[in-house]
């Protein structure tokens, strides 16, 4: 894995570039390289973390043989190996290395930018500048798994893997976007193509941009273009293909083992996460069938209602693993909280970023690359609301109940425990004001539904629309894999990771896996209340099931005790913090007062407003 960063516009100082790119050091500790073009100003820069090809022959930017085209890439092109015997099928080429840079670059140059994203599997962000053209060209993966920002800032056109690179450049202005503030406290995380700063977006997964010297300099508004999605690559979006369930299995099993293969490729060490849940131990399972030495990796909680390390440890000597895990405790979690203003570069409020992190050191000791499970849950209707949603799409019942009217009598009744209760019949009620399953995915994921909004501007925020399937449940799992899967989940994972220089693979996330999921039908995966019925299945073949059916659990820390004691001082003194122009300081008063007296649990609110805070002291 690897970090890219540049700029084309008004300044010529090479420092300028050299000091972006060291910000973002430990994407690729291995080696870095800067490339210029003096006709117009353009700095590329990349830092190299070495996976495939450790030799110099892979080193970026990468110049064409012809010198008309440069390339600087972050990530991994799994099928390169088939690309490249594709190409030398019906040319005569001179390859320097086995780098997959070096592969994407010719593919670049023989069938131009669309047809080769539309022939890529893997993971990537880049950029490639056409020297006699002028032109730059941005491009991110199908899913998400690598970041890219993008933007203009005073006469110059910037990007780089990283908030922190751009941030070095000397016309950064660190205006905040408070829209994008707002967003994030219902969410949060903030969603693309938005940014924590004004003028700087993420270029959306599955989206390339080009933008030419000539717009650069009258700083055109120039639009990213979407390259695939999941709803195009349906022959029917309404229509799933009537498979044999049996015959489905088999191909999942197929499908998942020979990408888990592929994915296992490196000229470095490669391991995997273990959660002790069905995405992780399917991953671990069928890596365990490809390969008879296996590294795996768990993290002990310091809360036992959210530690999963036991069943891990007993699904890696059930498949004969060789296992890590590591118990942190509560003050190690506790000091990295103020780390994670430089880690994230921007307000990022998923707690199990603090464990994802430490996985990922302790990982870093032992391998250079670990695969993971995410994205089971979005392909496979795992997460813990997609029954409940499911079950609000396929019935108006509730709409014709006066929930509302109800729970304010009862309410008055002062009925000891009915609260918690009562605003859940309030959610289900006020769920009906939405009548598309994006709107009600986002209402439900809301963290401020049915309460008092802290900040003093509170516009109505909604998602793009996602596109309909004939059962809601569907729609709600695309609009997660269209946002909450590349911008909280994705963004968590690599920023972890990459912060200690460790490269994580998701095998769920090829775009086949994710066609073949979402072409099954909705019974295959949720089946009354069995959630991911297909994988399951499929990994009882491989795990015995009494190690494997149990209750969901989060890679989560025990945040709602932590805001009442450990964290108590520390959550308050960011929560006096908050600029009073822009928040509502009762509001705030009222949510840390029901969190601290037992009324509610707010503390994914106070998460959310803690973290802005720390980043806003911190920026």
């Amino acid at each position: 894995m690897c970090g890219i960063v540049g700029f084309i516009g008004e300044h010529k100082n090479k420092n300028i570039i050299a000091n972006m790119l060291a910000t973002i050091k430990h994407r690729g500790p291995d080696s870095d390289g800067i490339w210029h073009d003096d006709s117009c100003n353009l700095f590329l820069g990349h830092t190299r973390l070495s996976i495939v090809d450790l030799t110099a022959s892979g080193h970026q930017p990468m110049v064409s043989d012809c010198g008309n085209y440069v390339l600087t890439f972050n990530g991994e092109i799994y099928n390169h190996i088939e690309l490249r015997n594709k190409l030398s099928n019906t040319l005569s080429l001179n390859w320097r290395g086995m780098s997959d840079t070096e592969t994407l670059l010719k593919c670049i140059i023989e069938w131009g930018l669309v047809k080769t994203l539309e022939n890529l599997t893997g993971m990537y962000a880049f950029a490639l500048w056409d020297v006699r053209k002028r032109t730059l060209s941005l491009a991110r993966d199908r899913l998400g798994e690598k970041p890219l920002y993008y933007g203009y800032l005073g006469g110059s056109f910037v990007f780089s893997s990283e908030l922190k690179a751009i941030k070095e450049h000397p016309d950064f202005s660190e205006e905040i976007d408070w829209d994008s503030v707002n967003g994030f406290l219902h969410k949060n995380y903030i969603s693309s193509p938005n940014s924590i700063y004004k003028n700087i977006k993420k270029l959306k997964a599955a989206h390339y941009l080009r933008v030419t010297y000539e717009d650069i300099l009258s700083k055109a508004d120039v639009q990213p273009v979407c390259y695939w999605s999941v709803s195009s690559s349906l022959t029917d979006n309404n229509n799933y293909e009537k498979k044999d369930y049996n015959k489905s299995l088999e191909e999942l099993d197929v499908i998942l083992t020979n990408t888990i293969a592929l994915q296992s490729i490196a000229d470095v060490k490669v391991g995997a996460f273990l959660s002790g849940g069905i995405d992780s131990s399917a991953v671990v399972a069928l890596l365990k069938k490809n390969n008879q030495n296996v590294t795996t990796f768990s993290i002990g909680m310091p809360d036992k209602e959210f530690d999963e390390s036991q069943h891990a440890i007993e699904i890696a000597k059930y498949l004969g693993t060789t296992h890590f895990n590591y118990n942190i405790t509560p003050d190690e979690a506790l000091n990295i909280i103020d780390k994670i203003p430089r880690i994230w570069d921007e307000p990022f409020a998923d707690s199990s970023q603090i464990p994802t992190f430490m996985v990922s050191q302790f990982a870093r000791e032992h391998v250079t690359v670990a695969l993971s499970g995410d994205g089971g849950d979005e392909l496979f209707m795992g997460y813990n609301q997609y029954p409940l949603l499911k079950k609000l799409w396929e019935t108006n019942a509730l709409s014709v109940l006066p929930v509302a009217k109800v729970s304010n009598t009862l309410k008055r009744l002062k009925i000891k425990g009915l609260n918690s209760y009562l605003q859940r019949a309030e959610n289900l009620s006020l769920a009906w004001n939405f009548k598309e399953p994006y709107q009600l995915n986002d209402f439900w994921m809301d963290k401020y539904r049915n309460s008092d909004f802290p900040m003093l501007n509170n516009p109505q925020h909604f998602s793009d629309p996602a596109p309909k399937f004939k059962d809601g449940i569907t729609s709600v799992c695309l609009h997660d894999l269209n946002y909450y899967l590349p911008d909280d989940v994705l963004t968590k994972v690599d920023r972890a990771s990459m912060a200690v220089s460790l490269e994580t693979r998701a095998p769920f996330l090829d775009h086949k896996v994710v066609e073949f999921a979402y072409h099954l039908p909705t019974q295959y995966k949720i089946d009354h209340k069995v959630q991911k019925k297909i994988l399951k299945d499929m990994l009882y073949k491989y795990v015995d099931r009494t190690l494997i059916d149990r209750p969901k659990q989060g890679f989560s820390l025990p945040m709602k005790r932590w805001l009442r004691v450990e964290l108590k001082d520390w959550a308050y003194d960011r929560l006096k913090s908050l600029p009073s122009d822009k928040f509502n300081g009762s509001a705030i008063e009222k949510i840390w007062y029901e969190h601290q007296n037992g009324l509610k649990d707010n503390s994914e609110k106070i998460w959310g407003l803690c973290n802005l805070a720390n980043f806003l002291v911190k920026k």
